[in-house]
């Protein structure tokens, strides 16, 4: 009876016992390798300058590494989760470990805590960063379960994983629908967006082109030398159908419009007729064409007297 009370109690003790899944541990530099989607895409967030490496190297000289990197076991090493720019600026330091936070965590567990924690840390992010991060977070909450709707629209639509991602950033459900719109761009024209040559707003509008389209309007401003639309032009560009790049060039004003036929207007004098058959002459279609043919045959006749045919 006393071994079997004993064996009970250890059962609970393990049932009730936290499996060690988070560990504090000093990881070899060496043996770290950096974040990749699991399409093998590499993380959304850019390296520092080598300037501002530097700088965070000097401080790990002076005062070592302030907060432990976030890695996971992966295939004998370890996954940096966060702290890509710290492992780099340790090296640089001429550090050889480097304090980490080791979790065992899987694919969608690990892209949350990349997300969250540059989109918590980091000064200032360019818009194709957060752009692809919150893409990143969703995508996750997505296989997670959440309610998720990733085809926005201009103005906003309503879903739901977007307000609980609003919830715990800096941006508006509404900007994070934007910005999620911005992935869908060419990545040289996303680049002209980080380098606010392309506003946020134009940048939304194109993101709904076609990838050929897109392709189409690289080369027509690559040969004519331009990197900035306004937003009334990727507006005329979103609303052409398929344009080619002749018509691209146009909406970009990069040749002349085609001019209108010239016309003359002609208003004969109905004065002597009734009212009511004047607004049955207007909506008479046969008679209007006639009257045109008329008036064609006419000026046709005139100009040959004149000799101006």
């Amino acid at each position: 009876m006393e071994r079997e009370r004993i064996r009970g109690e250890n059962e609970w003790a393990e049932l009730f016992t936290p499996a060690p899944s988070v560990q504090l541990v000093q990881v070899p530099l060496a043996q770290l390798v950096p974040w990749e989607q699991a399409d093998g895409s590499p993380q959304p967030f850019k390296p520092y300058t080598q300037e501002k490496l530097a700088e965070l190297a000097d401080s790990i000289r002076q005062h070592g590494v302030l907060e432990a990197i976030r890695v996971r076991p992966r295939n004998g090493k370890f996954q940096i989760l966060a702290g890509h720019n710290r492992s780099q600026a340790a090296k640089l330091a001429g550090l050889t470990t480097i304090p980490a936070i080791v979790e065992d965590v899987d694919d969608d567990q690990a892209a949350l805590i990349l997300v969250d924690s540059n989109l918590q840390h980091r000064e200032k992010l360019l818009p194709s960063e957060k752009a692809w991060a919150y893409r990143t977070k969703l995508e996750a909450m997505k296989r997670q379960g959440a309610r998720t709707d990733l085809t926005s629209c201009q103005v906003g639509t309503k879903f739901r994983s977007d307000e609980t991602v609003a919830e715990s950033s800096q941006d508006s459900a509404r900007q994070i629908q934007r910005l999620i719109r911005l992935t869908f761009l060419n990545p040289l024209l996303l680049d002209l967006v980080d380098q606010e040559k392309i506003g946020m707003t134009p940048g939304v509008e194109l993101s709904y082109l076609s990838d050929n389209t897109q392709d189409k309007l690289l080369e027509v401003m690559a040969t004519n030398g331009i990197q900035k639309i306004s937003g009334k032009q990727a507006k005329d560009l979103r609303n052409a159908d398929s344009p080619e790049k002749e018509e691209i060039a146009q909406i970009l004003g990069l040749i002349g419009k085609q001019p209108k036929p010239a016309t003359i207007k002609i208003q004969p004098d109905m004065s002597r007729y009734p009212a009511h058959v004047v607004q049955r002459l207007q909506k008479d279609s046969v008679y209007l064409a006639e009257l045109q043919t008329a008036l064609e045959a006419f000026t046709d006749k005139y100009l040959a007297e004149k000799g101006e045919n």
